[in-house]
C-alpha cells in the first residue's frame, strides 16, 4: 500500500487557466462534430442501412468501453515527471490528429476506411479520460460544478465551430475540414500543456495499492458501486446511459435526416445543428452556476425533461426555417444536462479516485452511445427519419426519471 499526499499547486487556478484546460475538451469538440456529421457519408458511398452504419458509428464507444476505465484507473496509478495525466495527451493526441486528416484519404474502399477509422478511435480514445480529469485534479470538489461550466464553454464552442465554419469546408473539398481539425487538435495541446501543472493540488501522490494488477484493481473499484454508500452514484450513471444514449443516436443521425427528409447539402445539415451548438455555448456557463446554486441533480432533470419537450415538437415540423429555434432550446437544455453531470459523478470519489470515476462516466455514456446510433437508426428503418426525434425524446425522460431518484439517494452529498 502506497502512502498517499495532496501536492499543493504552485499556481492558482485561474479562469485563463481553466479556458487553457478547456482547450483540450475544443479540440475534441470539433473532430467529434466533424466526424458524426461526415463520417456517416463517408460510410453511405458503401453501406445504404442507416441501421448498418449507426453500428459503426458505435465503433469508438465499444473501444472505449475497456479503454476508457482502463486508462483511467492507470493515469490515477502513474505519478512521473509529467504527473499523471499529461504523458497520455503527450502520445495520443498528436498522432489521432494524423489519423484524422487521412480518413477522408482511406475513403476509397470500405476496408482501408474501416481500418484508419478504427486506429483512429483508439488513439483519441486514449487519452479522453486523462483529458477530464485535469479537471478534478485541478478543482476542488465545491468549484468543480461552476468550473465544469467554463470546460463545457471550450468544448461547445469546439463544436459550434467545427459545424459552423469548418464543416462548410466539405463542399468545397472533403478532406478539408479533416485536416483543419487535425491542426486545431496540436495547436489545442500546446495550450493545454501551457495551463496545465504536472502536480495539482486535487491530486494524491501514488495509488491505491500501486502493486495490484490494473484489470483486477479496475474490477474491485467498479464492484464497490453496488454497495450501499455508492449505489445512488450507480443510479446517476444510468442517468448518465439513457440521456447519452439519445443524444449520441441525435449526433449520429441527424445528417442523415437532414439530408434524406430535408434534402439538405451535407454541409449545410452541419450548419443546422450549429444552432444547438450555439446555444449548448451560450447555456454552458449559466449551467454551472444555476448547478452551484440550486443543486447539479435538480439542474439535470430540468434540462433532460425540456430537451425531451423540444424534441417531440420538432417531430412534428415541417418547415426547415423553424427548426434552428427549437435546436437551440435544445441545446440549452443540454448544457443544463452535461455540465453538471460529470461533476457530480466524479465528486462520489475522492482525490485518489478521480480517474476512476471519469472512467466509469464516460463508461456508461460509451455503452449507450453503442446502442444508441444502432437502436435509433434500427428505429429509423422501421418508422422513417422522423421517429430520430421521439426515439431520443423517451431516452431523455428515462433520465430524467433516474436523476430524480440519484437525488433521493443523497449523491449530492460528497460535495463539500
Amino acid at each position: 500500500m502506497t502512502e498517499r499526499t495532496v501536492r499543493t499547486s504552485p499556481t492558482p487556478v485561474t479562469t485563463v487557466r481553466l479556458l487553457g484546460i478547456g482547450a483540450g475538451s475544443l479540440s475534441l469538440a470539433v473532430t467529434w462534430a466533424l466526424y458524426n456529421t461526415f463520417m456517416p457519408l463517408l460510410l453511405g458511398e458503401f453501406i445504404a442501412s442507416r441501421g448498418w452504419r449507426g453500428v459503426i458509428m458505435g465503433l469508438d464507444n465499444v473501444i472505449a468501453i475497456v479503454l476508457i476505465p482502463l486508462v483511467g484507473v492507470w493515469s490515477d496509478r502513474v505519478d512521473g515527471p509529467w504527473g499523471k495525466r499529461l504523458p497520455f495527451l503527450l502520445v495520443a493526441m498528436p498522432v489521432s490528429a494524423l489519423l484524422f486528416a487521412t480518413l477522408p484519404f482511406a475513403a476509397s474502399h470500405l476496408v482501408t476506411l474501416l481500418a484508419v477509422d478504427v486506429v483512429f478511435l483508439i488513439t483519441i480514445t486514449a487519452y479522453r479520460a486523462p483529458l477530464v480529469a485535469l479537471l478534478p485534479d485541478h478543482v476542488a470538489p465545491a468549484g468543480r460544478a461552476a468550473a465544469n461550466g467554463l470546460i463545457t464553454l471550450m468544448g461547445a464552442s469546439g463544436g459550434a465551430i467545427g459545424l459552423l465554419i469548418v464543416a462548410p469546408l466539405f463542399d468545397e473539398a472533403r478532406w478539408l475540414p479533416f485536416t483543419v481539425a487535425a491542426v486545431i487538435a496540436l495547436v489545442c495541446l500546446l495550450v493545454v500543456l501551457r495551463s496545465s501543472d504536472r502536480h495539482p493540488a486535487n491530486v494524491t501522490v501514488g495509488s491505491v495499492e500501486d502493486e495490484a494488477p490494473l484489470l483486477p484493481a479496475l474490477v474491485r473499484e467498479a464492484v464497490s458501486l453496488t454497495r450501499p454508500p455508492l449505489r445512488g452514484a450507480s443510479v446517476l450513471l444510468l442517468a448518465v446511459f439513457f440521456c447519452t444514449l439519445g443524444y449520441s443516436a441525435l449526433e449520429a443521425q441527424f445528417s442523415t435526416y437532414a439530408t434524406q427528409t430535408l434534402g439538405m447539402s451535407g454541409g449545410r445539415a452541419g450548419s443546422l445543428l450549429g444552432a444547438a451548438s450555439l446555444a449548448y455555448v451560450a447555456g454552458a456557463v449559466p449551467a454551472g452556476r444555476l448547478a452551484k446554486r440550486f443543486g447539479s441533480a435538480l439542474i439535470m432533470t430540468v434540462g433532460a425533461s425540456t430537451m425531451a419537450v423540444a424534441l417531440v415538437i420538432v417531430s412534428f415540423v415541417e418547415d426547415p426555417s423553424s427548426l434552428p429555434v427549437l435546436l437551440a432550446i435544445g441545446g440549452v437544455a443540454w448544457a443544463m444536462v452535461l455540465v453538471p453531470a460529470y461533476p457530480l459523478v466524479v465528486n462520489q470519489g475522492g482525490e485518489a479516485q478521480n480517474g476512476f470515476f471519469t472512467g466509469m462516466y464516460y463508461l456508461f455514456g460509451s455503452v449507450s452511445s453503442i446502442a444508441g446510433p444502432a437502436l435509433i437508426g434500427a428505429t429509423m428503418d422501421v418508422f422513417g427519419n422522423r421517429a430520430l426525434f421521439v426515439a431520443v425524446a423517451v431516452s431523455m425522460a428515462i433520465g430524467a426519471a433516474l436523476v430524480v431518484t440519484a437525488r433521493r439517494r443523497q449523491v449530492e452529498s460528497p460535495v463539500s
